[in-house]
């Protein structure tokens, strides 16, 4: 049996079906764009991608991508979401300013994450922010989260890292302390960092070495 908080060098269709117990999965999956991974083959074909993503349907599940993407092979292979978010940022990518993030299988709470009022001078507000409000409920779109800049020392050795604030919204939205939540890929551990600062359980299937050992290097440092 696999042990908690721990980012495994395997792929995840090996074993995912045998976990006991998954509360969520969050996962940011390869674009299928061609992109020269270290091992992983970014070009398959169109129904081997969906047949990828398909092992995924019927978890409660987060899923990361463009929206033109989400209709070509995520709708086929897990059908339509119960509640999508767009996640808005400046980048250099030609015409890629936003992702969506689709959830299917689970409860999505904006309450638990609470933004800054627009107003704060308006007399209603200014007196619930003196009742102790920290802002209200958040919306079904994020652009107060910026995109990993190739520039950026964030960035690592992985092409296109998720934010680990984008990791922790979505973990404040959808579970509570202690859940278990999987990242079928990986990559350096984001997802897993984000479950540490937030008191929850994880594992993550990464199926580089190089990424996967990088990322638990990076877990022992959280430790410390």
């Amino acid at each position: 049996m696999l042990e908690l908080n721990k980012i495994y060098n395997m792929d995840f269709r090996e074993c995912i079906n045998d976990l006991p117990k998954i509360d969520m999965v969050i996962t940011d999956p390869p674009y299928n764009i061609n992109y020269k991974y270290d091992v992983y083959k970014d070009n398959l074909s169109e129904e081997e991608y969906i047949d990828l993503i398909a092992t995924l349907k019927g978890f409660p599940l987060a899923i990361i991508h463009y929206p033109e993407e989400t209709m070509k092979y995520f709708v086929p292979a897990l059908g339509v979401p119960s509640e999508v978010v767009v996640w808005c940022y400046n980048s250099n990518l030609p015409g890629r300013q936003s992702r969506l993030i689709n959830f299917y299988n689970c409860s999505v709470n904006f309450s638990n994450v609470r933004q800054p009022y627009k107003n704060p001078t308006d007399k209603r507000v200014a007196k619930l922010i003196e009742n102790g409000s920290e802002g209200r409920r958040l919306y079904d779109w994020f652009s107060d989260i910026n995109l990993v800049k190739n520039v950026s020392s964030d960035k690592l050795s992985h092409p296109c890292p998720i934010p680990i604030k984008l990791y922790e919204r979505i973990i404040l939205l959808t579970t509570k302390e202690n859940d278990i939540v999987v990242d079928p890929f990986a990559g350096l551990g984001n997802f897993a960092i984000a479950c540490k600062k937030l008191n929850r359980n994880f594992i993550g299937f990464e199926i580089s070495k190089e990424y996967c050992n990088i990322a638990n290097e990076r877990l022992k440092e959280e430790v410390k």
